[in-house]
């Protein structure tokens, strides 16, 4: 049972405002990755919602790129408990382990309220600022009550990241920033930090900070086409993006075994109004699977399940400890 494999980035659910504007993929459901996992030698898989949830109206997004907040909701009002539902009904193994998603600067109160209601059925908290157009920052103000939250329950926490200039709500060192405020969470900060050498070198300094890889052969796509949302030269890891699995390597030995893989389900594809980038959940396994058998195991299990701290029980966390 110690070595069973993670999969450690995963979406479940819909995007409507997605389907409207015409990006892809915009859906993807419980046992879309329970099949994924089953046909591809993966034992458990990290599971939360779209990023931009029903609350936001989804004709300002299609129409104008426009994200608004609809009268009398607050983000993810519904799809939080959504999610945890359909994995209650589907997941009989119990295979999927759920984040709460949180928007750190919009109705943060009513937020909070209903995580306290769902708690005890999510293992933690995921933020995607850059869809949301809500900054990470914004942790350190009107969201510090979610950052409290978590480390009251010592819920470890999943950020996405960007290296885009124009990106000004999820910048790499800007999440390292909110990790190192604060020591007692256990973050995953997500898509290998863009390949930004700089940022992984002081994430791997830091006990607190794990790294995952997901949606990588959509990132080295990128960086052999020279795209602003990798990091550039000098700066991006010094590595053969003709070949993912060697930088998987690179990676995993910079991060001194907190290194995570996961696929970025179904957003290991992604089409939106300029990019077109097409791969599949084997392809992504493929390559974790072709890894060195010590590396695998790092990446896929023991990496996973210290940032988890997850004994194999749908809904274990640590224990508060005392202040």
């Amino acid at each position: 049972m110690n070595d069973l494999i993670y999969d450690v980035h995963n979406h479940v659910g819909l995007d409507f405002a997605f389907y409207l504007r015409g990006w892809w993929p915009y859906a993807s459901t419980a046992r879309d990755m329970l099949e994924h996992l089953e046909a591809n030698r993966i034992d458990r898989a990290i599971v939360f919602p779209f990023a931009l949830p029903s609350a936001f109206d989804p004709y300002a997004f299609a129409r104008h790129n426009k994200v608004e907040l609809l009268p009398h909701r607050f983000p993810f009002d519904r799809e939080n408990e959504a999610i945890i539902r359909e994995v209650e009904r589907i997941d009989k193994q119990c295979r999927l382990r759920v984040l709460a998603m949180i928007d750190p600067s919009r109705q943060v109160f009513q937020q909070v309220r209903n995580l306290e209601k769902l708690q005890g059925r999510y293992v933690g908290l995921k933020l995607q600022g850059t869809i949301l157009r809500s900054s990470v920052i914004s942790l350190l103000g009107e969201g510090r009550p979610m950052m409290d939250f978590a480390s009251e329950h010592r819920l470890p926490m999943l950020i996405h990241t960007s290296i885009d200039a124009e990106d000004t709500w999820s910048q790499v060192m800007d999440c390292i920033k909110i990790a190192e405020k604060f020591p007692r969470i256990r973050f995953n900060l997500a898509h290998s930090l863009r390949f930004y050498a700089p940022g992984l070198k002081q994430a791997a300094q830091m006990p607190n900070v794990w790294v995952d890889c997901s949606a990588h052969l959509a990132h080295c796509r990128l960086a052999r086409g020279k795209h602003s949302a990798v990091a550039k030269k000098p700066d991006r890891v010094e590595a053969d993006y003709t070949s993912p699995g060697h930088v998987l390597e690179v990676i995993h030995e910079m991060m001194g075994g907190k290194y995570m893989w996961g696929s970025d389900s179904p957003f290991m594809s992604w089409c939106d109004d300029t990019l077109k980038l097409l791969h599949t959940y084997k392809e992504e396994a493929d390559v974790f699977h072709a890894l060195p058998p010590a590396v695998k195991l790092s990446m896929g299990s023991t990496a996973p399940r210290a940032w988890l701290l997850d004994k194999d029980t749908p809904q274990t966390r640590e224990p508060a400890a005392a202040e």
